[in-house]
């Protein structure tokens, strides 16, 4: 909806954006307030440690604790969710809203970017400047042109769709997102039509990364149970730890626009990372949006991912199947961080976020039944 304001009613700066989130997540935050004291007590002890800091900083970076707000807020108002259909309705809504626009993106070009000029949103945001598109004349991300030609169905052209979220990236980790829901709500009606879903956002995004996710996905649903907590809480650490040390192995210098590429990238990214990064206190940082890990780390600090992670991880919950999301929750973002901070971006965060707590409430229904079964027989034999 900004991009649409700034296209044909008026310039838009960063500071809309970080009120519209900020609004977004004020509204997440009213809905998700309650009695109990555990969302209360985890606030004031992150903004507490964020003040600590964000105090040994030189500079005041609000960004640091709205991307941890997110996951915060999300998560506890799905937890609010009294039936995990609800929450099957709202990610089946939020795909077709986003391959209706996808797909008049794609059939209708020109008419599409007379509405939403994506180039000059990023421009009058800040995040691009006016001469850092390489393909003359698009309204597009810069990352919506494959200039080799696409990976998937190469005869569709070059053009990446992006939907509502304005730029591929987010569009295909989204699509992955849709399969991951499709795999753990092995009940669900219509699951397999999500699943189709998922991969027609991916392939419409020309998303590679997003479908080695998917696949990635599909091979740990299958081995779920043999996957403790502790495993779970470990594996981003053990990846980032695999990351620096394969960056202060390898003397590469130069790496390509494709997976093992991006892996190299991350890794000579963490390699350069002092102590005082790893604590979220550094003064000089390296580009770190392409690397989630440096990301993480420069802005919360090991202690505090580790913190947050173990309350996600060993969160209570009423659902059998809550481990299977978890394990499955954990290899998205453990991949994700690998190439991109993504997954802070409220265009994809809220939504995963708040499908984690409903899935940690949700209720068995046939355990429920055989339970309300085995009471009435036993009411009956009296």
């Amino acid at each position: 909806m900004l991009a649409v304001v700034n296209t044909n009613i008026t310039g838009i700066r960063d500071s809309h954006v970080m009120l519209s989130e900020m609004v977004l997540i004020s509204v997440g935050l009213l809905l998700a307030l309650d009695r109990r004291a555990s969302l209360y007590i985890v606030l004031t002890l992150y903004l507490s440690y964020m003040a600590f800091i964000l105090s040994l900083r030189p500079e005041l970076d609000l960004k640091a604790i709205r991307d941890i707000l997110i996951p915060l807020v999300f998560y506890s108002l799905g937890r609010k969710v009294e039936r995990i259909e609800d929450a099957d309705r709202i990610v089946f809504l939020s795909a077709y809203l986003v391959l209706t626009v996808g797909l008049f993106e794609f059939l209708f070009l020109d008419l599409y970017t007379s509405f939403v000029n994506i180039f000059e949103y990023y421009v009058a945001r800040g995040t691009l400047t006016a001469d850092s598109n390489f393909v003359e004349g698009s309204n597009l991300f810069i990352s919506s042109t494959r200039i080799g030609g696409r990976n998937f169905l190469p005869f569709l052209g070059n053009i990446r769709a992006s939907s509502v979220f304005l730029e591929p990236v987010t569009m295909g980790n989204y699509g992955a997102f849709l399969c991951l829901w499709a795999f753990f709500r092995r009940d669900m009606a219509w699951r397999w039509l999500l699943l189709a879903l998922g991969f027609t956002v991916i392939i419409l995004g020309d998303a590679r990364f997003g479908l080695f996710v998917t696949f990635a996905l599909f091979a740990v649903g299958l081995v779920h149970r043999a996957l403790p907590r502790a495993v779970l809480w470990l594996a981003p650490f053990f990846v980032a730890l695999l990351l620096i040390l394969y960056g202060g192995w390898t003397n590469q210098v130069h790496w390509e626009d494709n997976l093992p590429g991006r892996v190299l990238s991350s890794a000579m990214i963490m390699a350069k990372l002092d102590w005082r990064a790893y604590l979220g206190i550094a003064l000089d940082l390296p580009f770190v949006d392409d690397n989630g890990y440096a990301y993480s780390f420069s802005q919360i600090g090991v202690v505090g991912a580790a913190f947050l992670w173990a309350i996600y991880i060993f969160a209570s919950s009423h659902s059998e199947d809550a481990g299977k999301f978890k394990a499955l929750a954990t290899v998205f973002i453990c991949l994700l961080l690998v190439v991109s901070n993504s997954i802070y971006s409220i265009k994809l965060a809220a939504l995963f976020w708040f499908c984690a707590g409903a899935a940690d409430i949700e209720r068995n229904d046939r355990s429920e039944a055989n339970a309300g079964f085995a009471s009435q027989a036993y009411r009956a034999s009296a």
